[in-house]
């Protein structure tokens, strides 16, 4: 059976690359890396570290389309993340799917890191839709059902974030509000041809009574 899951991964893994590689043809390619230090891991509404998380991205994009890898890394007992996602927009509306993976989850006892391809957490396809200022957001992950809706704007530069969800984030599995987020951000002028972006989130979880203040830079 685990072989099988493997087989299916790669195979799904494949398919995102060759789709990038045909958009990619025709069109002017542009590669790009970077990464966002925080001060902590939260993701809709919750905390996935206990301390600073390094968030390395890279990604090749054409046109509309763009592939790419994201990940989070903290020096805690928290798990690292590794996700490879691919999105494609048109006009207003962006379609992205995501593969959730997991390596080097270290369970208590054991001191060999899970291999990769056996840290598979699932696909998600995500809708976002732009309606002029405000961001709607649809994301469903494909095996589990685990649905989050999500609703932004932005209002004299500070970034409100309406967020919903059902399933896994849930402690009852029932839809419920599970984020209420507030965000601000700015450039540091370090010289006069470099600026440091920063940025500082508030982050209020109604359904799990928990709130996080999140700082961030970026490279």
């Amino acid at each position: 059976m685990r072989k099988l899951k493997w087989s299916k991964s790669m195979l799904k893994i494949s398919l995102s690359i060759a789709m990038g590689l045909f958009f990619m043809q025709n069109a002017k390619a542009q590669f790009d890396v970077g990464a966002d230090i925080m001060s902590r891991y939260v993701w809709r509404g919750s905390g996935y570290s206990n301390g600073p998380s390094v968030q390395p991205y890279m990604s090749y994009a054409s046109g509309d389309f763009e592939i790419g890898f994201w990940g989070a890394y903290a020096n805690d007992t928290q798990v690292d993340e590794l996700d490879l996602y691919a999105s494609y927009s048109i006009g207003p509306v962006g379609l992205t799917v995501t593969n959730y993976v997991f390596p080097d989850n270290m369970t208590p006892g054991i001191t060999t890191p899970t291999k990769y391809w056996a840290a598979e957490a699932g696909w998600e396809g995500t809708i976002g839709l732009e309606l002029g200022p405000v961001a709607l957001t649809y994301a469903t992950f494909f095996d589990s059902g685990d649905t989050y809706i999500a609703a932004g704007t932005s209002l004299s530069g500070v970034d409100l974030t309406l967020g919903m969800g059902g399933g896994a984030y849930t402690s009852d599995t029932n839809f419920n509000l599970i984020e209420i987020s507030l965000g601000y951000g700015k450039e540091i002028k370090i010289t006069e041809d470099f600026s440091l972006p920063v940025s500082s989130n508030l982050i209020y979880n109604p359904e799990a009574d928990q709130m996080y203040l999140v700082f961030g830079l970026s490279l």
